[in-house]
């Protein structure tokens, strides 16, 4: 079964989908943004000095959101992509059309998570979305998320797992025709994909990220 798959920030979207969820949400709770600043910038710390691991620091990132139910959740990220929904790239949507030409699954996977572009990834076109997953629980009667990831961060070697088991699940075997991606973190796919497409700066060229980025290099997995 032929696949063509995209990676999401700087790539679909031309920012990071989680850093601008909290720009957003940090201005309209504006009262948030001390304790907020003060406990991430301990986290962060941490992280650098390897007491703990990016997945942890990544649940953690997301602790602005435990006192909001997943119902408030939902309805924020709804607005967030009705004013950001404008930093698509303009080649993206006709992409998908073409892309659905070619194969029945078009599918966008990122280290992402889940609940920021599943929904969406699917207004845009994608039949299928994969993501970060983060826990959920309940606060005062109500479903929250938890500052905490479910399973593994979506990220490197783990989004070829991911689509591995969405296979099995699905009883196919799978080849990636098309890949696209901004990122060298992403080599994994790039590797077992037919044809690869580097996003950079919004333009597509065919061919793989040189090397990485000082970002990337603070962030592996």
């Amino acid at each position: 079964m032929d696949i063509i798959v995209y990676d999401f920030d700087k790539t679909v979207y031309g920012g990071e989908t989680g850093t601008d969820f909290l720009i957003f949400y940090l201005k309209k709770k504006s009262i948030k943004i001390l304790s907020f600043g003060f406990k991430f910038m301990k986290d962060f710390w941490l992280f650098l000095i390897k007491k703990i691991e990016l997945k942890e620091l990544k649940g953690r990132y997301f602790a602005f959101l435990s006192d909001e139910s997943i119902e408030n959740v939902d309805l924020l990220v709804e607005e967030f992509w009705s004013r950001n929904k404008k930093l698509v790239y303009e080649w993206v949507p006709s992409e998908i059309i073409e892309n659905k030409k070619e194969v029945n699954f078009v599918i966008v996977i990122s280290a992402s998570p889940l609940f920021l572009i599943d929904k969406f990834s699917k207004e845009l076109g994608f039949t299928h979305a994969f993501g970060t997953i983060l826990e959920t629980g309940f606060k005062d009667g109500e479903k929250v998320y938890l500052p905490k990831i479910s399973g593994e961060n979506c990220k490197n070697v783990e989004k070829v797992k991911v689509l591995d088991r969405w296979a099995q699940k699905q009883g196919i075997n799978y080849k990636i025709i098309k890949f696209y991606s901004d990122s060298i973190m992403d080599k994994p796919l790039f590797d077992i994909a037919e044809k690869k497409y580097w996003i950079k700066k919004g333009k597509k060229i065919e061919g793989v990220p040189p090397k990485e980025t000082l970002i990337d290099k603070i962030f592996k997995l």
